[in-house]
């Protein structure tokens, strides 16, 4: 059972206010709604995983803080976020090590990922829970208006549809739970998306 100890409640507590407030508003996927749903996502595959108090509490923290380096904007974010929990965490007298595989786990979120044990592994699944999500084509537009906002441009719905088919395509989940539950939905997102563009093709 998932118990939120006193250090998540107060990372939980800080990166919602740092988000709320320094997130730019053309990030409309990058949300604060979206760090809410990775660290439940994060929880939902950790249940299923025999982790300690002490991972599961890294594995929070890190769910908490993977995106919060977009307050300093798009590029090396992974990056930016891992420093800002590095210094966080610092001050409140954590050790060397937790601080290292929270920092860990943030970076192994950078695409492609690359996850290198379980913890980083149920952080980069719940990352990209989302392309199982029922509601997949909903987040996908916010996701294709943040690309266009942060960097000026306009993506056609056929570039779009082709970009979302070989991402979807070509991704596969981590974690034993994830694959099992979630890789079937995937494929019928995947399959949504193909025939979105059967029928765009035809329009044109």
């Amino acid at each position: 059972m998932f118990v939120e100890t006193s250090l998540i409640k107060k990372v939980k507590n800080h990166v919602i206010k740092v988000l709320s407030n320094g997130l730019s508003g053309d990030l409309t996927y990058h949300s604060t709604h979206h760090t809410l749903d990775v660290v439940e996502s994060a929880n939902e595959i950790a249940s299923k995983q025999n982790f300690s108090k002490e991972e599961i509490e890294i594995l929070n923290i890190a769910a908490w803080f993977h995106d919060i380096g977009y307050i300093k904007g798009n590029e090396n974010h992974e990056e930016e976020g891992a420093k800002i929990a590095e210094e966080y965490l610092l001050k409140n007298e954590c050790s060397t090590d937790k601080i290292n595989r929270v920092v860990n786990c943030i970076l192994a979120t950078k695409m492609p990922q690359r996850p290198k044990n379980n913890l980083e592994k149920t952080l980069c699944d719940a990352d990209l829970m989302h392309l199982a999500d029922s509601d997949y084509f909903n987040k996908a537009v916010l996701l294709q208006k943040e690309i266009e906002k942060t960097k000026s441009c306009k993506i056609p719905e056929k570039q779009w549809l082709e970009m979302n088919e070989e991402f979807l395509n070509n991704h596969c989940f981590f974690t034993n739970y994830a694959k099992r539950r979630y890789e079937p939905r995937v494929k019928k997102n995947l399959k949504k998306v193909k025939e979105r563009l059967k029928k765009w093709q035809k329009k044109k």
